[in-house]
């Protein structure tokens, strides 16, 4: 019953110093409240002073209104009053920290005793918050320039992590990208143009000028060279020409020829330069190693467009991807007979044409140039009927030219003059000469080489070169099989043919050939390449003997 009455005891101490707390709290709400209304009267009583100021303020002139209808200055005093004012006005904090004042009175010195009365404290404080708040007073323009009240900072929100999207490594300055023109092979153009059919290992297109290009061109196209063009500027000269008709160029001027007239010739090939250029690519097509023009110098047409010719010529060359134009085409000119010579104007006309193709040539602006002297071939063709005459000239000069490319083409059993040798001479620069000549007396060391003398003196095309100016030349013996395997030291007797050649020529790289076939004959053909222009032969055609 002791412990009972004891256990009574305290409850009810406990309900009297939680009753004694609670009507403290009551209490001091109680003068909150008091203080709130008496801050809202001084506001109003501001309020109204600041209308009667501003109503007074209207009356004023303008520059006294002014003035005064700026806010009034604060006193030290106003300033006090209005801080507390506005402290009491904060009623959730004030209850906070009279809940505090009175918890830290009320806790004894034992630690569950104070765990307890701060959760009543808390719990008292939160109940006086909801039924104690006073409404929020009205603020004027004053009211909001004398606020202040601190605001209860809002939490900021955590900053969201940064998701980092992978990125790829940057490339290293070795690595370069794979473009699709490293897989791309360009694909030569390949034009073939008309069919050739003759023997030989450089392919050859022919350009004629004139009457006299025209009948060379087309000697070659006999010997089975197609492709050729013969251009002229009157249609009469054409017409004579056995060649197909689209290989035959008009050079219309308005005129029935060149009449001699080396103008005419020049400005017909600067006319038509690019049809004819055009024409080239078509009849020609691409697989061509070596461009020839051929003209007669003492001509109106063709002496007189020789140099356009050239022109187009290399144009041609560089259409079709020669890095070196100049040694891709070469000249045959012929000089006219004396007969020809006899009228001024021809031998004039020759003389100058002569001499700026022969500039061209020492220039390495062509290669080769192969002068053909019309006088002295008519001398070995003695007795030709006219009809025969030009035919048989012409069929010499391509005859003789084609048997080294020929030559250069075939396989030896012995020693051959291949088709690199061949190039040599014909792409040295300079003048070029050609000749052959038939040994009855092979068996005589001596007779052998005086042939290969005989050859270069004599039967040569053209006279007055200086042979001992040649940069390379080439020495072909032809014999019968029967020949060449009977006769005791025929081997000796060609050597020293070649030796002789080599001195002849100034110690000139000599490109040898030794061939044989069914003929039971021997002949010896020479081809020399690196020449200096005859200045002395052409001086002749002005002053023919």
């Amino acid at each position: 019953m002791a412990k009972r009455k004891k256990a009574t005891k305290k409850t009810a101490r406990k309900s009297a110093k939680k009753t004694a707390s609670k009507k403290k709290t009551t209490q001091k709400a109680g003068t909150q409240k008091a203080t709130a209304k008496k801050a809202r009267k001084s506001a109003k009583k501001t309020a109204k002073r600041a209308a009667v100021r501003t109503k007074a303020a209207k009356k004023t002139p303008k520059k006294k209104a002014a003035k005064k209808a700026k806010a009034p200055k604060k006193t030290a005093k106003q300033k006090v009053t209005r801080k507390k004012a506005a402290k009491k006005a904060t009623p959730k904090k004030a209850t906070k920290r009279t809940a505090k004042k009175a918890a830290k009175k009320a806790t004894p010195k034992k630690a569950a005793k104070k765990k307890a009365v701060k959760r009543t404290a808390k719990k008292a404080a939160k109940k006086a918050a909801r039924k104690t708040a006073p409404a929020k007073a009205k603020q004027t323009t004053k009211t909001k320039k004398a606020k202040t009240a601190r605001r209860v900072p809002t939490p900021k929100a955590a900053p969201r992590a940064k998701v980092e999207t992978p990125k790829a490594p940057p490339a290293s300055r070795d690595v370069l990208p794979v473009l699709d023109l490293e897989s791309f092979e360009a694909k030569p153009l390949v034009e073939p143009g008309v069919k050739d059919e003759f023997v030989g290992s450089t392919r050859y297109a022919w350009l004629g000028s004139g009457q006299c290009g025209g009948r060379l061109v087309k000697s070659f196209y006999d010997l089975g060279y197609k492709k050729v063009i013969a251009a002229n500027t009157t249609h009469h000269d054409l017409d004579l020409l056995d060649i197909p008709a689209d290989q035959k160029f008009l050079m219309d001027i308005g005129e029935f020829g060149a009449g001699k007239d080396m103008g005419r010739g020049r400005d017909a090939v600067s006319r038509c330069r690019q049809e004819l250029l055009h024409e080239a690519r078509q009849k020609f097509g691409t697989e061509v190693e070596h461009i020839m023009v051929c003209f007669g110098a003492g001509g109106g047409t063709g002496g007189g467009s020789a140099l356009e010719m050239i022109g187009v010529a290399k144009d041609y060359a560089r259409s079709i991807g020669k890095k070196e134009p100049a040694r891709s085409v070469g000249v045959i000119m012929t000089l006219p007979t004396i007969g020809e010579a006899a009228s001024p104007q021809v031998a004039q006309n020759a003389y100058n044409v002569a001499n700026e193709v022969g500039q061209l040539a020492m220039e390495g602006q062509i290669s080769p140039l192969i002068i053909i002297d019309n006088e002295k071939i008519s001398r070995m063709y003695p007795g030709l009927t006219v009809k025969d005459f030009w035919p048989s000239i012409n069929s010499t000069v391509a005859s003789l030219f084609d048997i080294f490319n020929r030559l250069s083409s075939l396989s030896s059993p012995y020693t051959s003059l291949d088709p690199v040798d061949y190039q040599s001479i014909v792409r040295a620069g300079g003048c070029a000469i050609m000749g052959l000549t038939k040994v009855s007396e092979y068996q005589d060391r001596f007779a052998l080489s005086s042939a290969v003398r005989r050859n270069l003196e004599k039967t040569l095309l053209c006279d007055g070169f200086d042979l001992a100016s040649a940069k390379v030349a080439g020495c072909a013996v032809v014999g019968g099989k029967s020949m060449m395997a009977q006769t005791p030291a025929l081997q000796d007797n060609i050597n020293y043919a070649f030796d002789v050649l080599a001195e002849i020529t100034g110690n000139a790289t000599i490109h040898r050939g030794i061939y044989e076939d069914q003929r039971n004959s021997l002949r010896v053909y020479t081809i020399i390449g690196g020449l200096d222009f005859p200045a002395a032969r052409i001086e002749k055609i002005l002053t023919p003997a």
